[in-house]
């Protein structure tokens, strides 16, 4: 599990550089073009659309993998007792919408394949934009399945 972790963490790390680095060229092209040469580009624009929606998925697996993703700390601080439970419900909760992602996600993949659509400007797919909802959700089970196993792994080890 360990391995799979790693090539997760490396996936989202490389992901969100390279996403970034594409959108900060994209996005001076598409400055420069408007208020130098007074021609603006439109295809900068939408793959930096496109690019910033997979840099946020990633970003939010990123961030449970890190353990800095939002949460109610509030909660925690009522519920000082409850933590092993309210850490079990979430990554149950989450675990749940993983499986939510990758359901909509494939149905969303199948209906875009059928109707064959393009994005107006690059003329991509909709289905290869549709495919970063199943492969957040992918990524969010793997992160919640792996803070289950350490949630209960610590569990353990501290009633040992």
């Amino acid at each position: 599990m360990k391995a799979i972790i790693a090539l997760i963490d490396r996936l989202e790390r490389w992901g969100i550089l390279v996403s970034f680095s594409i959108c900060l060229v994209a996005l001076t092209i598409s400055i420069t073009t408007r208020y130098v040469f007074h021609r603006p580009l439109t295809w900068p624009d939408e793959l930096t659309t496109y690019l910033f929606m997979l840099m946020t998925f990633l970003g939010a697996s990123a961030s449970i993998g890190n353990d800095t993703e939002l949460k109610v700390d509030a909660i925690y601080m009522a519920f000082p007792g409850s933590r092993f439970i309210l850490d079990l419900f979430l990554n149950l909760l989450r675990l749940a919408a993983s499986v939510t992602f990758i359901l909509a996600g494939y149905n969303f993949i199948v209906i875009e394949i059928d109707m064959e659509t393009v994005t107006p400007i690059l003329q991509i797919p909709t289905s290869m934009i549709a495919c970063m909802l199943p492969l957040f959700g992918i990524l969010l089970a793997i992160r919640s399945l792996e803070g289950l196993r350490q949630l209960i792994f610590t569990k353990r080890k501290i009633e040992s």
